[in-house]
């Protein structure tokens, strides 16, 4: 799962450089525990904990660092691309980012 979002991260980061400026200052967290992931996940801009081997297929999402969604079963991984995606779209608006977490 943390492949797939790491290759659709690379594969879109040149067309999102074009479309929001500041992206690369984006922070995101794709942690592979449940147990430490939402710590280190609330200090990103947008965070997932994805289970691991042999865990119920669930995967807290935190952005701007609150709980926003736990996501169950089989697409994990794309409805979190769907919700980065709509993070982009809505709070990363041509012309300007939002506040960066930690900063």
């Amino acid at each position: 799962m943390a492949d797939d979002i790491q290759g659709y991260l690379s594969s879109r980061m040149p067309v999102w450089k074009e479309t929001y400026p500041g992206v690369e200052n984006l922070k995101i967290a794709v942690m592979g525990c449940v147990v430490n992931g939402p710590g280190e996940s609330k200090h990103a801009n947008i965070g997932i904990s994805l289970p691991g081997t042999g865990e119920e297929p669930k995967a807290p999402v935190y952005v701007d660092g609150r709980l926003m969604t736990t996501l169950k079963g089989s697409t994990i991984v794309t409805d979190f691309i769907t919700i980065l995606d709509d993070y982009l779209e809505t709070k990363w608006k041509r012309g300007g980012s939002p506040h960066v977490m930690g900063d």
